[in-house]
């Protein structure tokens, strides 16, 4: 484990961080402990600290990293599971390294997070039985909170991305879950070197990868799954767009 590194893998809920969190923590220079502020973790690792509770304010914020860096050399943070003014100071340490992922299409980001509220799975590696069991009893989303989401995300990671930008430390890195995932196999592995390149440690072989990088094996949700919800064509219709994106493309 590199000691010296401080990694922060920032990122938004249903943005494939999940696979990129295992795809790092397949390396053996990194160490990384995923979503240690969530109220859960405790539960999720019943010998770790809570960390979430301990976190108040800036000071007591700096005073958990320094723990959870004590034992790690990394950690996995969603934005919702800090406040504004936290995630503002999370990126202005000096030392630390962020790694920024983000989704292009916010419609699908949105709907497979209010997918998996209606189901409880999250992960295709947490299923006990085969995927159409999940869906097949989805209730219709609320398209104007469909809508309402949209843009509270939209919003949030602008506010987010310029955080990431304005920093005096270590410029971050930034990836895109659609090139991430679904670009051409030559793109995504150069977007993999160029993790490795950035955090400057040896790379790993691509076929020890190929699992998390591959949507049919590491992606929970995808046309197909879209499709089981009753009202799939009236959320295209309403909130699908070519700025924010389509639920079926």
């Amino acid at each position: 484990m590199d000691k010296q590194l401080r990694l922060i893998l920032f990122a938004h809920a249903r943005s494939g961080s999940s696979s990129l969190l295992r795809i790092l923590q397949l390396h053996p220079d990194l160490h990384l402990v995923e979503k240690p502020f969530h109220e859960n973790f405790t539960s999720w690792h019943p010998n770790n600290p809570n960390y979430h509770d301990q976190i108040h304010d800036r000071a007591s914020l700096d005073g958990q990293l320094e723990t959870i860096f004590a034992t790690y050399n990394g950690l996995k943070v969603p934005d919702y599971q800090l406040s504004d003014d936290l995630i503002a100071h999370l990126r202005q340490q000096p030392d630390h390294r962020v790694l920024f992922l983000r989704r292009r299409n916010l419609l699908q980001a949105v709907v497979s997070a209010m997918i998996g509220q209606q189901t409880q799975l999250w992960k295709t590696w947490d299923m006990t039985q085969p995927l159409e069991e999940y869906y097949r009893n989805l209730q219709p989303l609320d398209i104007d909170e469909v809508k309402k989401q949209i843009s509270g995300l939209q919003e949030h990671l602008d506010y987010c991305e310029k955080i990431v930008d304005h920093h005096s430390g270590p410029p971050a890195l930034k990836l895109i879950y659609e090139d991430l995932y679904f670009a051409p196999e030559a793109q995504r592995d150069q977007q993999i070197a160029s993790i490795w390149q950035w955090l400057g440690i040896v790379p790993l072989g691509s076929e020890q990868l190929q699992y998390y990088l591959t949507p049919k094996t590491a992606k929970v949700n995808s046309a197909a799954t879209y499709a089981y919800l009753p009202n799939a064509q009236e959320i295209e219709q309403e909130c699908g767009n070519e700025v924010t994106g389509r639920l079926c493309s």
